[in-house]
């Protein structure tokens, strides 16, 4: 393999015995042949190493690298590793739960001219029924990275690592937040993006995205402490030019979104979980007049939802729980 492949695809991988084959025979059956794949066992539990050895020493193919971690240190910690130990010229991440389509690497790769520094396509949400939806970010086509930073604050670009190429210079300097559970995806999204020159998206479904009851943005009753070290992170990393003045009404946007994120998810667990009111109301608590009054000027809807969820929670529930049965299968 040369020093400098096109793609290095980091797969976090902890207790996945079940799924992580299905994932690392997507990424060998690209018709982009150039890249690394690097999977790091986050110290599994399971045969999770056993499988991904057998399948490496199988395939007796040069471009998969395994690392084993002696202790668990959590999903940030794993792609930080994959981050430090990676070489190609682009970076991107695949959940050992998901897979790709063949062409993922070759859409992205058709995207990414001089000038373009982040690539993003669509995927294939698979229930838990086994349906599927086509989804794809809301905004589509070319943008600047400050252009794109603001579109992702109000929820156009969605906010995950899996469907994105990244040139991996742009990390410099920048690593996910670690022991953050949720929002890490977002938050170094908005880092990374005032670094780019151009964002372009695409609508191609390219990806599989499977929904798991038992995934930490499933499984799980979610706390408010959840965005706090993502958001440090953000705090730290983002100039203090892009958290006031004229960009202050998307940042506050972007806490919003955060908030009814958590919201929504302490909504689903809240029929089997009682203990998920708890968060709800801490939520509902920390949805400020103020940043719902500067989200107005930008995203209207946002702040009519974030109102609704604080004046009037029952309402809110109803219609989150219609609209996830409707999207994701789930209830």
């Amino acid at each position: 393999m040369k020093n400098s492949p096109q793609f290095s695809i980091i797969m976090p991988s902890f207790n996945v015995s079940e799924t992580v084959e299905r994932a690392i025979r997507s990424v060998l059956g690209q018709s982009v042949d150039d890249f690394e794949l690097i999977i790091v066992n986050d110290a599994s539990t399971d045969n999770t190493l056993e499988i991904v050895n057998a399948i490496a020493e199988q395939a007796a193919d040069s471009r998969i690298r395994v690392i084993d971690l002696p202790q668990n240190i959590g999903l940030s910690g794993v792609r930080n590793t994959g981050l430090d130990a990676a070489v190609g010229i682009f970076v991107t991440f695949l959940d050992a739960d998901d897979e790709y389509l063949p062409n993922f690497l070759s859409a992205h790769l058709g995207s990414l001219d001089d000038n373009v520094d982040i690539s993003i396509v669509g995927h294939n949400v698979i229930r838990t029924d086994g349906s599927a939806t086509p989804r794809h970010s809301e905004f589509v086509g070319e943008l600047s990275g400050l252009d794109a930073m603001k579109a992702a604050m109000l929820d156009q670009i969605f906010p995950f690592t899996w469907d994105k190429v990244y040139r991996r210079t742009l990390f410099e300097g920048v690593r996910y937040p670690l022991g953050s559970t949720r929002f890490e995806d977002m938050t170094v999204n908005i880092i990374l993006y005032p670094r780019a020159r151009l964002v372009r998206s695409i609508e191609s479904p390219l990806h599989r995205y499977y929904i798991s009851t038992g995934s930490l943005t499933w499984g799980r009753i979610p706390t408010q402490d959840d965005t706090g070290l993502a958001l440090a992170e953000l705090e730290e990393l983002l100039p203090a030019q892009y958290r006031s003045g004229k960009y202050m009404p998307f940042y506050a946007s972007m806490h919003l979104l955060i908030t009814m994120i958590v919201a929504q998810s302490a909504i689903m667990k809240l029929k089997h979980q009682p203990a998920a009111q708890k968060t709800i109301d801490e939520c509902r608590k920390s949805l400020s007049m103020s940043r719902i009054l500067a989200t107005s000027r930008v995203k209207p809807k946002f702040a009519a939802a974030a109102l609704l969820l604080k004046v009037a929670p029952s309402v809110f529930s109803k219609i989150y729980l219609r609209y996830s049965a409707n999207r994701y299968g789930l209830d």
